[in-house]
């Protein structure tokens, strides 16, 4: 089990934050890759049971929200496509900081059916969205 935790200030509000965090369709353009929102949550459009596809083709996964609290947290896991990559949940917190300003943490929790693959996957993943978290702030 490999654990990736990137934690990312910004001068954005909290609601600012998670708004464009919890969007799937302006997800793509803070991670740099193809999402797309293929199934509406049950009480909001990217709440909880909502599925969103990333990438593209055969390479695509499929991400449910299995708990979202607005303006708090959000957890999804991989529920369809990733193979290698099994076990993956991820998680974001959200908080206001003194001053101004907040603060998220992105954590994912994943394994790997191939050995050594996890690791990998865990620099990719730790690469991509710690820029596009960067990048957002």
């Amino acid at each position: 089990m490999q654990t990736i935790q990137i934690t990312q200030e910004s001068s954005r509000s909290v609601a600012e934050l998670y708004a464009a965090l919890e969007d799937h369709d302006r997800l793509g353009s803070v991670l740099g890759v193809p999402v797309k929102r293929i199934k509406e949550g049950k009480s909001s459009p990217n709440g909880i049971g909502s599925v969103r596809r990333i990438g593209v083709g055969p390479v695509a996964i499929e991400e449910t929200v299995v708990g979202a609290v607005v303006d708090r947290s959000i957890d999804y896991t991989i529920t369809k496509g990733g193979w290698p990559v099994k076990d993956h949940h991820g998680r974001l917190t959200f908080k206001a900081l003194p001053g101004g300003g907040s603060q998220v943490q992105w954590r994912i929790d994943l394994d790997a059916a191939v050995p050594g693959a996890a690791v990998l996957i865990k620099q990719v993943l730790k690469l991509g969205i710690g820029r596009g978290l960067k990048k957002l702030a």
